[in-house]
């Protein structure tokens, strides 16, 4: 009996460490830019990730989270005059994306089993040239928060 539990417990160390590997290559493929870039991708697969973004004129990014989780913080980026799109996908992952209060969020939630939590300046109390951040997200068996925070 004990040789078998040894066994099963042998296998599932092993799956878990290809498991980690695996991960650790995806999200490196996947991601794409550094904290600088103005357009940046950040992944993380099978693990966690965080990202602290210091952009002067961010356009874009994208956070693919896949049994896995990450961790955003705009506070220190600073939008393009034209405004900046984030995309979030969660697939049994998670996010949480932080953004400063004084920009204008709004959101397209298209997510399936998952959600969205969204705690942010509103609109209304937010001038009309506040920058401009729109965020879809997709979150299958997954999902995240957007909050605001004081810049760093």
């Amino acid at each position: 009996m004990r040789t078998k539990l040894a066994r099963v417990v042998l296998v599932l160390v092993v799956v878990q460490i290809i498991l980690a590997v695996v991960g650790r290559v995806m999200s490196k493929r996947l991601g794409r830019g550094d904290e600088r870039s103005d357009d940046f991708q950040v992944a993380a697969v099978f693990g966690a990730k965080k990202f602290h973004s210091r952009a002067t004129s961010l356009k874009s990014g994208t956070v693919i989270s896949s049994m896995g989780g990450v961790d955003l913080d705009l506070r220190d980026a600073t939008l393009d005059p034209g405004g900046a799109s984030l995309e979030l996908k969660a697939t049994m992952g998670g996010f949480q994306v932080t953004v400063p209060p004084d920009w204008a969020v709004d959101f397209d939630d298209d997510s399936v089993t998952g959600g969205l939590e969204v705690d942010v300046t509103p609109l209304e109390d937010l001038p009309a040239d506040a920058p401009k951040l729109h965020i879809r997200a997709v979150a299958k068996m997954g999902g995240g928060k957007v909050t605001a925070g004081t810049r760093s």
